[in-house]
């Protein structure tokens, strides 16, 4: 019967178990020579299916250790070797203390040693040189590979240092280098530089920006890599009170009042020179003043050169004291003054008009 689910049990052809003798003793069975080479070669074949602990025969199946560890086991020192915890933890597999190559063509030689390269293989070295460009690796003389930064750049100037911990791995091309670069200066990607005038121009590597002032401007270049963008006096700030050294004049509009349709634009001009036409003229409803609530300014109204007199109406936007509207002075070519406020949207203010300027 031999082994059955894990279990040796001895028989001798008739009888099983611990007593196959006795049984056969207590059956008056004499010593039968068949039955004692049964037993013997069960016991044989028992045997054979044991796993000789010098290493004379090797399993033939899956090992169930039944949740036992394996003691003292020695390292591996071949590809397919078993590993103990510590090879993992000295990091032995894959670390090598110092690279035997130079600098830009790295080279290792780990133990077990590695036949082939695999895309998901992590190898883990000391660079004996600072890199001076594009670099390589070799792994135990499968071959050279390209190292590659950040994916798919090659390798700068300092990127690797000396004496630094360099860990790739293989993508199936080329080691990736997944551990930091070295802080040795690198280069810079050219990047161009434009403004609301003048030519564009390229930044390069090694290439000094300016950054200039300008009229009420002024730029000063601190010690802590900053550069602080100061305005002087001579630039007005709608947050504080400012003192001009130079009269202030506002947009001025000049045409006739029929050009625009009777319609002011208080959101570009200030103040209106218009000329009226003969008979009825109209001031007509705004839509700009609703974002010029506070601006003033006067709005200068010319009797025509000649012909009738020009009268104004006024839009329901414009405002006059009690109502009563405005009235003109009548001579040709005479300027009266009309002086305005705008107090919100749809309300523009109107103040008594200085008439018969000649």
């Amino acid at each position: 019967m031999g082994w059955s689910g894990g279990t040796f049990t001895r028989t001798n052809g008739t009888h099983t178990g611990t007593s196959v003798w006795q049984q056969d003793r207590d059956a008056g069975t004499k010593i039968v020579a068949d039955r004692h080479d049964t037993n013997d070669n069960d016991l044989a074949t028992g045997i054979n299916t044991c796993i000789n602990k010098t290493g004379a025969n090797a399993f033939t199946g899956n090992a169930n250790l039944g949740s036992q560890k394996i003691t003292a086991l020695a390292d591996g020192t071949a590809h397919t070797d078993g590993v103990n915890a510590g090879q993992i933890q000295d990091g032995g597999l894959i670390f090598q203390a110092t690279d035997s190559g130079s600098a830009d063509a790295y080279a290792i030689a780990l133990s077990p040693a590695i036949t082939a390269y695999v895309a998901g293989q992590e190898f883990n070295f000391k660079a004996g040189a600072t890199s001076t460009g594009a670099s390589t690796l070799n792994v135990n003389g499968v071959g050279v590979k390209n190292i590659k930064k950040k994916n798919d750049q090659a390798i700068a100037a300092g990127d690797i240092e000396a004496n630094a911990i360099i860990k790739v791995i293989y993508d199936g091309t080329s080691f990736q280098m997944i551990s930091q670069l070295g802080t040795s200066a690198g280069s810079m990607t050219s990047f161009t530089l434009t403004g609301d005038s003048g030519s564009n121009q390229t930044i390069a590597d090694s290439n000094t920006m300016d950054i200039a002032g300008g009229t009420g401007i002024a730029t000063v270049v601190g010690a802590t890599d900053t550069v602080t963008v100061a305005i002087d006096s001579t630039v007005v700030q709608k947050t504080v009170q400012n003192t001009f050294s130079k009269a202030q004049i506002g947009s001025l509009f000049t045409a006739t009042l029929a050009s625009v349709s009777g319609v002011l634009d208080y959101d570009t001009y200030n103040n209106f020179i218009v000329t009226l036409a003969s008979g009825s003229n109209t001031l007509a409803a705004v839509t700009t003043e609703a974002s010029q609530v506070g601006q003033s300014g006067v709005i200068v109204l010319i009797q025509p050169s000649s012909s009738s007199a020009a009268t104004l109406s006024l839009h329901g936007d414009y405002e006059t004291a009690g109502a009563a509207g405005v009235t003109l002075s009548s001579a040709n070519n005479a300027y009266d003054i009309l002086p305005y406020f705008i107090k919100a949207d749809n309300s523009i203010l109107l103040g008594a008009p200085q008439l018969a300027f000649g």
